[in-house]
């Protein structure tokens, strides 16, 4: 049965959820290929901001002002709860997709497992679309997702779908997240493939469309080190970049 985001309760375990491998291995890659460090950078949009705590990490880091943009209602709820920045303006992205930002206005966006979550290819499009839309002309989109060739892999803080299984472009398949109260989380997926997401980007418009696999570097003796002994020798994510 697909995962239904809308839930509280959903939103509530999903909180629960500890992101120690985008900590270490995505959001330092995604924030620099933003340039969220520039002072010219002022307004950055998070799509799909879930409970808040990228939007409340770019907050801590850089002081930028961040509109962060959720379907959930129960994601936002603790989001606005937990996370009451000043900085951030929280707000429901409706069935459209569409956001209350006008034109050309951001400087940069980016978003963080939305698409995994999406069954249907025309609102992965329109997703596409609407951060074109916003985003000044020369600005990045950064967007984080579940690396499509590392299905079946052992991981210990998240696993993806069967070894061995043929996964199709919008695919159901099961995700297990471990979480700091011991009890899994195991959520209904889809499978895009990395050349799906590049078509998206591509037909919106988007240029000079990178694909990062980053792996956990042998050095890293940071938060569960340990637990992340797989993620060295296969990369758990695909972390796209494309310029407007």
């Amino acid at each position: 049965m697909p995962t239904d985001w809308n839930l509280p309760d959903v939103a509530e375990h999903y909180e629960d959820y500890d992101p120690v491998r985008e900590r270490a291995l995505a959001y330092p890659l995604m924030f620099e290929a933003l340039g969220l460090a520039d002072p010219a950078c002022k307004t950055v949009l998070d799509y799909g901001c879930g409970t808040g705590k990228v939007a409340e990490r770019i907050v801590r880091a850089y002081g930028t002002h961040v509109i962060a943009a959720d379907p959930s209602p129960g994601m936002l709820g603790i989001a606005r709860s937990k996370r009451p920045y000043p900085e951030i303006d929280y707000r429901r992205i409706e069935d459209d997709q569409r956001l209350e930002v006008p034109n050309d206005s951001v400087d940069a966006a980016l978003s963080c497992f939305i698409c995994v979550c999406i069954p249907e290819a025309d609102r992965i499009r329109r997703i596409a679309n609407e951060v074109y839309r916003v985003l000044r002309p020369g600005a990045r989109f950064a967007m984080l997702e579940l690396n499509p060739d590392s299905i079946g892999i052992p991981f210990a803080i998240a696993k993806m779908g069967e070894q061995g299984k043929s996964y199709g472009a919008g695919d159901p398949i099961e995700v297990i997240l471990a979480t700091p109260s011991g009890v899994p989380m195991v959520v209904v997926d889809y499978h895009w493939p990395k050349d799906v997401h590049v078509g998206f980007l591509s037909a919106a418009g988007f240029r000079a469309i990178e694909v990062h696999t980053p792996t956990l570097p042998e050095t890293y003796e940071g938060a569960d080190a340990e637990r992340m002994q797989v993620e060295r020798a296969h990369p758990p994510y695909a972390i796209y970049v494309a310029q407007k």
